[in-house]
């Protein structure tokens, strides 16, 4: 019995590494900073004019963003037209699925808004931007850090989950519009599904570009529920063991940036639902004409959404559950 013991420990201590390497090579497989770039620099071209909700380019956006869905191998969500979920006239939420293989009514969604501010002409913030240097005759703000950086994190792990198979909890990826103008695009979805379905919302908000000489990601409303540590759990078995905390509490808490983002929403019904971020609210090219694909840094993406990739990984799985939102 002693040598069973001993055999076991050994075997599941053998397991446990043999997994962690290919968890930690699976997403790295799926990740290329040059892919990364492309799905950043298609989503913040001049052609897009800034995704504006309601306009033609917004729309432009939306359809890529299927596409990739579509690439990826998700499904549509009954209900929708294909991965297109209608908010108001020519407004679109998109919309694809992984369904979960033993329990497939419990979801946790990963998203991002595709959305942002257009032109000098519809710029609902002209006086609210960033300071950053601005090239003479421009006058589109590209959003590539807010928020194409986002979107193409979660094209990357639809990418990533849809390969590796073993998604026990259903996984929905969501791309928002109307972020910029009120959450409209969140705020419609949350209203219209079962709160208690859904286990976690893991929000992906500009984690293009970082002033700091060591770039952590940060979570917003951190305080509000057990995720972060959830994340850092995973992170240290699947990631770098060095880091005892590698994903960090909000900075910037009288940015208020919590109840700013996709995430609240779903966090005003009760669901543990977070925005993870790089990059500081007073960043530079924050609504600024310069916030393009030129600007961002897609090594720290990648190793941000390899981050991510490995600290989510209980949710899907179905072994970690975060305590529930009150009060906000």
């Amino acid at each position: 019995m002693k040598f069973f013991k001993s055999t076991f420990i050994v075997f599941i201590f053998l397991f446990s590494i043999s997994f962690v390497k290919g968890q930690s090579s699976l997403v790295d497989s799926f990740l290329h900073s040059d892919s990364i770039r492309h799905l950043v620099e298609v989503l913040s071209s001049d052609s897009l004019k800034g995704r504006f909700s309601g306009t033609a380019e917004n729309l432009n956006a939306a359809l890529f963003i299927a596409n990739e869905f579509e690439k990826a191998g998700l499904n549509p969500v009954a209900g929708n037209n294909g991965f297109f979920m209608q908010i108001k006239p020519s407004w679109f939420n998109v919309v694809g699925a992984i369904k979960g293989k033993s329990k497939p009514g419990q979801v946790i969604i990963f998203s991002a808004h595709y959305d942002h501010v257009g032109t000098i002409k519809t710029n609902p913030y002209p006086d609210a931007g960033g300071k950053g240097t601005v090239e003479k005759g421009d006058e589109i703000f590209n959003g590539a850090n807010d928020n194409a950086s986002g979107v193409a994190a979660i094209i990357c792990l639809a990418n990533y989950f849809k390969n590796q198979n073993n998604n026990e909890r259903t996984l929905v990826f969501v791309a928002f519009t109307g972020e910029e103008l009120g959450l409209i695009g969140s705020q419609n979805l949350a209203d219209n599904c079962n709160p208690d379905s859904i286990i976690a919302v893991i929000n992906i908000e500009m984690i293009g570009r970082s002033t700091s000489t060591k770039p952590r990601p940060y979570i917003t409303g951190y305080e509000h529920s057990d995720l972060i540590k959830i994340l850092n759990r995973n992170y240290r078995f699947f990631g770098d063991k060095s880091e005892k905390a590698f994903f960090k509490n909000d900075p910037y808490p009288k940015s208020f940036l919590f109840i700013r983002s996709d995430n609240y929403p779903f966090a005003r019904k009760g669901i543990p639902a977070h925005s993870i971020m790089v990059t500081s609210p007073n960043d530079e090219y924050y609504h600024n004409l310069n916030d393009e694909a030129g600007t961002l840094n897609y090594e720290l993406m990648k190793k941000m959404i390899q981050a991510i990739a490995n600290g989510v990984v209980g949710l899907v799985t179905g072994v970690d559950t975060p305590k529930r939102i009150k009060g906000v």
